[in-house]
């Protein structure tokens, strides 16, 4: 998932289990064995911009393992402090700074 930010993780994912379980007395919607966040966690990457003030408590409820940063820079839609923002964020981040930094793009591309 790049350049779509991360905000809308949380919601989705639990709107998706919700519904994939079944919602007001309906039988099961899909034939998953696992619920969608459970495929999400495990299948998915995600890419987050600086400026997302919320992405600590999105990482820490999806797993820092599946996150990493996204750089257009310098593009005109991020600031000349970006990689300060980049620093204050994963400061904020109770672990997987490295991951997040670099480790979990070489995860991801089998690098």
């Amino acid at each position: 998932m790049l350049e779509a930010g991360a905000g809308w993780i949380g919601a989705s994912l639990d709107r998706m289990d919700v519904v994939s379980g079944g919602v007001f007395g309906r039988k099961r919607t899909l034939p998953l064995r696992e619920k969608p966040s459970d495929y999400f966690r495990r299948q998915c990457w995600i890419s987050a911009d600086p400026d997302e003030r919320a992405v600590a408590h999105i990482i820490e409820y999806v797993g820092g393992d599946r996150f990493f940063w996204a750089s257009d820079y310098p593009h005109g839609d991020h600031p000349p402090t970006y990689i300060d923002d980049i620093a204050q964020l994963t400061s904020m981040l109770p672990e997987g700074k490295r991951g997040i930094l670099g480790e979990n793009v070489r995860a991801c591309y089998g690098l």
